[in-house]
């Protein structure tokens, strides 16, 4: 055997070693990344039967509030988004939900399905309120003006003496800029001292992309992440789902595939608004 032959021998061999060394670790990662995601499956599963069962009224929004106030951009906002908390909220018998929809949408037919939504989720007819103003167009690229959104907040908010409002934070879960002009809106309330002493301000918070369409696997990080939450069962998802589907000029296939996976049909966690908390925030942006 020639030297030549000896050293591809040789450099076979190493090759081969080096080849086996990654797959054996390849495969040793493998089966651990595959234990912690059974395991991490098996805490969500385990969260969800246990709360399923005890319920969570101690980590919903305190008081309750006698009166909210829900305030969105669109309709559908009311149950895409904030599904669970109106669930559990329009259910109960110590508070009292009130829905401001600062647009019809782009459509008059969308107002209709805002008030079939709403019968499903058992938001009287009598609380809903939809603005229509040209100063308010729904548009993805425009951004409210603040005053005008800010205004029509806190004269339902002093009409109804409304006890908590809830609506999006900064990011607007999808970055909607209408979305984002409700919390520019209800920060602006809340520094410049508007907001009556009777009433509190808290906004739904949003996740990445990852976390927004896991659904179940959601359940431990928002848990441990949000000071409040709803969640509701798979059984008690069908209303939410029900109700979506009265938004029929809305319900198509990307927004029925939103509805089987989005963790906002499932749960909503929220955060309380405070002036220092939003001044050094937006000082921040």
């Amino acid at each position: 055997m020639t030297e030549l032959e000896h050293a591809r021998q040789y450099l076979s061999l190493q090759i081969n070693e080096v080849v086996c060394w990654w797959w054996c670790y390849i495969r040793e990662i493998s089966w651990q990344l595959l234990i912690a995601l059974v395991a991490y499956l098996c805490v969500c599963v385990f969260l969800y039967a246990v709360l399923k069962r005890v319920g969570h009224a101690a980590w919903q929004l305190p008081g309750p509030p006698g009166r909210l106030l829900l305030v969105t951009a669109h309709p559908d906002d009311e149950v895409m988004f904030f599904g669970p908390l109106v669930y559990w909220l329009a259910r109960s018998k110590a508070s009292e939900v009130y829905l401001l929809c600062l647009s019809m949408g782009g459509d008059r037919r969308r107002i209709d399905e805002l008030w079939a939504c709403t019968r499903v989720l058992g938001i009287p007819a009598a609380n809903v309120t939809i603005i229509m103003s040209s100063e308010l167009p729904d548009d993805q690229g425009v951004q409210w003006p603040t005053d005008v959104v800010a205004e029509s907040i806190l004269q339902y908010v002093e009409m109804y003496r409304i006890n908590a409002v809830v609506t999006f934070d900064k990011h607007g879960v999808s970055r909607h800029k209408n979305h984002i002009s409700l919390y520019f809106a209800i920060a602006a309330l809340c520094i410049e001292k508007k907001v009556p002493p009777y009433c509190k301000l808290y906004v739904l918070e949003s996740v990445n992309v990852i976390r927004k369409y896991i659904q179940l696997l959601d359940l431990p990080i928002s848990l441990l992440s949000a000071s409040y939450w709803y969640l509701v069962t798979y059984e008690q998802r069908r209303t939410i789902k029900g109700a979506m589907v009265a938004h029929k000029s809305q319900y198509v296939w990307f927004r029925k595939l939103y509805m089987v996976f989005s963790r906002y049909t499932f749960i909503n966690t929220l955060q309380e608004v405070s002036a220092l908390d939003l001044e050094l925030d937006l000082q921040f942006d």
